[in-house]
């Protein structure tokens, strides 16, 4: 008979597999409509901005201006994607979210080769269903979700792999900074992570009563590879753009300057204060129990150093969001909080199956893994059949098909989120938000220029998906409507443009944005006003 461990061994490759197969299946055959339901509208960006490198055009997302309005290593990869083949966007989409899914496959067993090292197959298979419904399914979303996601849970089973810290093996701790700089390019904010296991490597070699050269040369091997990695990005910046930072990351960013931390509450929800209080109590731990009398490292002693490290670079990046964020703060940027919060689970629940009163716990174990199955199954059915009448994405997409069948191969419009409209209408398409733009047009947004930089770009059409306070545009009992655009770079607005029923010549069904009925309105500009 087979004995629980390969049971649950089975059972947790056959739940990864599960897991994969149902969402491929969901991103293969759903209507496209429904599709775009569950992925932001910002994944598109990179869609068309991938598109457009792939066919020479360079790094742009409308065809017209350059950016760096992206996180680099998801478009590095998606890159040769879209040179390789050139479908439909539809069939581009459905790809590269499957291709999303090849990682977070990868991710889930570089966790379970990870946690089997130190766990027993029961805290493992619960710590993975948890993984694939809080992880796994939300970071199939189209944007940088998956390859950070695989990235940390890469570097976490390299490190434990190739005992980095353990052995005295500089190589190993070059490697391992070659992957920190991999993290970082993942997604930009991440920087935290290389800063927080170097910040750890020198303590180390500072404290150390002997050995500190070998220490600091460990230290510095993980630096350097973080900095080889990481470094030419950062410069291709400066060189081509003025600024380290990318365009999105300026508006998004008051750093150095301390911005309201109103904003950031607002977005944090539960995920971002439960994740940081639990960061917080668990480095807390690590902190007491590494100075009692008498430690000594265990077989964990890796993992615990691990999450102490990754629980540090959670809480630097609470505050960062609390002190620099200002604008466009989104869920899935919390989704490292979740992945902290799921192998952490691990050594608590391992300690109470240990205890004597074990047997106890062990009768609710079935029960509660089972709960928690059905509860996932059921919220992600839902969260996959929502309506698409209740997602402005779809009615971005239906004004795309519009654009593509009704107007000519080189009409330019002008958006605010214009992702989705962008990349399936394939039409040149201007972002007015400023995130997949650049500086010159934050300069026409505060010399109140809007106008003049609209016509020398080509601008034909200009479109609107959301009026939360003009119910008269929702219903079409309106004459004019006065559009200005706001920079976040500068935090001013442009001057007016205003818009004329007479113009309109697209109209959506009505839709709801968040709580409010809408419409998506696309206007010809006219010329010279």
């Amino acid at each position: 008979m087979m004995n629980e461990e390969k049971y649950l061994s089975i059972l947790s490759y056959a739940a990864i597999a599960a897991a994969f197969l149902f969402m491929s299946l969901f991103f293969l055959t759903a209507g496209m409509e429904r599709v775009l339901t569950v992925i932001p509208d910002d994944a598109a960006y990179y869609f068309k901005i991938a598109q457009n490198a792939g066919a020479g055009e360079g790094l742009t997302f409308d065809g017209i201006n350059r950016t760096n309005g992206f996180q680099p290593l998801w478009l590095s990869i998606l890159v040769p994607v879209f040179a390789a083949y050139r479908g439909t966007p539809e069939a581009m989409c459905r790809i590269v979210l499957v291709l999303q899914l090849v990682f977070l496959g990868g991710a889930a067993l570089f966790l379970n080769s990870v946690l089997t090292r130190y766990f027993s197959r029961r805290v493992v298979f619960a710590s993975l269903v948890l993984f694939l419904f809080l992880v796994f399914v939300p970071a199939a979303n189209g944007m940088e979700s998956a390859i950070l996601v695989f990235s940390l849970t890469g570097l976490l089973a390299y490190g434990s792999k190739a005992g980095v810290f353990s052995r005295r093996d500089a190589r190993r701790e070059l490697v391992f900074g070659m992957l920190c700089g991999l993290v970082v390019l993942s997604r930009l904010d991440m920087v935290f992570v290389p800063l927080v296991v170097c910040g750890f490597a020198f303590g180390s070699a500072l404290m150390a009563r002997e050995g500190r050269g070998a220490r600091f040369a460990r230290a510095a091997a993980i630096l350097a590879g973080t900095a080889a990695i990481a470094a030419p990005y950062l410069i291709y910046n400066r060189v081509s753009f003025g600024a380290v930072m990318p365009i999105s990351g300026m508006l998004k960013s008051s750093f150095p300057k301390i911005s309201s931390p109103g904003y950031a509450l607002s977005t944090l929800g539960r995920v971002g204060w439960v994740g940081s209080i639990a960061a917080l109590g668990y480095l807390a731990w690590f902190i007491v129990r590494l100075r009692a009398p008498g430690y000594a490292r265990g077989g964990r002693s890796y993992f615990q150093g691990a999450m102490a490290m990754m629980a540090g670079a959670i809480l630097l990046h609470f505050a960062h969001a609390l002190l620099f964020m200002k604008w466009a703060i989104f869920r899935w940027h919390y989704l490292p909080y979740k992945l902290f919060g799921v192998v952490m689970v691990c050594e608590p629940a391992e300690r109470v199956l240990a205890t004597d009163i074990a047997g106890r716990f062990r009768l609710l174990y079935r029960p509660a893994v089972a709960a928690i199955i059905v509860i996932g199954c059921f919220t992600v059915s839902g969260n996959l059949s929502r309506s698409p009448g209740r997602s402005w994405g779809a009615a971005a997409y239906t004004a795309a098909r519009w654009a593509r069948q009704s107007t000519v191969r080189d009409a330019v419009f002008a958006m605010k989120d214009a992702g989705n409209f962008g990349f399936f209408s394939e039409r040149r398409v201007i972002n007015l938000d400023g995130v997949v733009n650049n500086l010159e047009y934050q300069a026409a947004l505060k010399e109140r220029s809007i106008k003049a930089y609209l016509m020398i770009k080509g601008v034909r059409f200009i479109a609107q998906h959301a009026f939360w306070d003009r119910p008269d545009i929702t219903s079409g009992n309106y004459d004019s409507y006065a559009m200005t655009y706001q920079s976040h770079r500068y935090r001013c607005e442009s001057e007016e443009i205003v818009l004329l029923k007479a113009d309109e010549v697209y109209r959506s069904r009505p839709y709801f944005d968040g709580p409010y009925e809408t419409v998506f309105i696309i206007w010809k500009m006219r010329c010279g006003e």
